[in-house]
């Protein structure tokens, strides 16, 4: 590799680019395109302002087909999508832009148009890196601010067919996330590929401890299967999506929380057959054949569960789930796993849970 070259363009430049698809803006050591809309604002209006904001970093190669210079973004892709996202008419700005709010590229002054399209964009290039290089860079980088999570580490490492499967998948399950399954900066950070990796687990092995060691396992186990040997997409994104139809009415309540979904997407794969034993004990669970026949019933049994959850029930309800309200002290061992696949199958099943605790 090269020594690093600072450079400064201009964001007409990127653009440009980007629209002769020069820019790659999602190579496969970045993170995910997600960024909250008010942080996509106050960058908008640093700009706009002639603030200063961080460097961009990227590789720089020459395609010798096409004989035209590649730019991947090793470092600094979110903020490139929001400014070309700006750029297209895409992006309304909030609050945080303070007299900008509301506005369009399209609302600017013509002389805030031309601020805009001149700012300069600090860049430091890695010229002809290779992939271990830029892993290398991207990993150091990341370790001096926000350390680089499990996550982020598995989608800079792993470039095969699971790998793909997974990043698909997250981006069909929108009636998930709206859940509040996951924080905005949760996605962020890659955790919504964990959770889709681990019910993909779920398919192949059943259910087990949850960690993010056990996952990096399962995208290397993966990585040595083919295409036909992976869990299929089309029903996985089924089951995903009949497990949030139940939580319709309980978004971002304490029930529709990462730990609980987990095993509520567990019993659903079980009622249809779909679930190998895995680590699970089987003997006080409902038959398959019962969950699922009465969604009305199944969900009021959930309410119910919502309540121990969210630590509102009365002291006559509480003796009822006590095992569920200990088992909400720890969220990934299989110990509560356990318990919370016997409360919600049972949910599921429809029966009264308050008549039988």
């Amino acid at each position: 590799m090269q020594g690093s070259t600072p450079q400064h363009y201009t964001i007409a430049d990127f653009l440009k680019w980007d629209d002769d698809k020069e820019l790659v803006l999602n190579p496969k050591f970045q993170r995910g395109p997600v960024w909250a809309a008010p942080a996509r604002s106050y960058l908008i209006d640093s700009i706009l302002r002639g603030y200063p904001i961080p460097k961009l970093l990227l590789r720089t190669a020459v395609d010798r087909d096409s004989r035209r210079t590649i730019r991947d973004v090793v470092d600094g892709q979110q903020r490139l999508r929001t400014i070309i996202d700006f750029a297209n008419n895409k992006l309304v700005l909030g609050t945080k832009a303070g007299e900008y709010r509301g506005k369009r590229y399209s609302d600017l002054e013509d002389e805030e148009k031309d601020g805009f399209l001149s700012y300069k964009l600090t860049c430091e290039q890695l010229i002809n890196a290779t992939d271990e290089d830029v892993l290398e860079v991207f990993l150091r980088i990341n370790s001096y601010a926000v350390p680089v999570n499990p996550s982020e580490l598995r989608n800079a490492r792993f470039d095969n067919e699971f790998a793909s499967l997974v990043k698909d998948t997250v981006r069909r399950l929108g009636a998930v996330w709206s859940l509040g399954v996951l924080t905005n900066r949760d996605r962020v950070r890659m955790l919504d590929q964990s959770l889709v990796a681990e019910v993909y687990g779920f398919f192949m092995e059943g259910v087990t401890d949850g960690d993010e060691g056990r996952i990096t396992r399962l995208y290397e186990h993966c990585a040595r299967l083919e295409a036909h040997e992976l869990p299929d997409e089309e029903v996985a994104v089924k089951i995903f999506l009949e497990t949030a139809d139940f939580l319709t009415d309980l978004a971002r309540e304490p029930i529709a929380a990462r730990p609980h979904f987990l095993m509520l997407v567990a019993c659903v794969m079980y009622a249809h057959g779909l679930l190998p034993q895995g680590k699970l004990d089987f003997t006080n669970i409902p038959e398959p054949s019962s969950l699922l026949q009465n969604k009305e019933a199944a969900v009021e049994q959930l309410r119910n569960l919502n309540v121990v959850l969210a630590g509102d029930s009365d002291d006559e309800v509480s003796p009822h789930f006590s095992a569920l309200i200990e088992a909400k002290t720890t969220t990934q061992r299989m110990r509560s796993r356990q318990t919370r696949f016997e409360y919600f199958s049972r949910a599921l099943a429809g029966e009264d849970l308050l008549a039988r605790g």
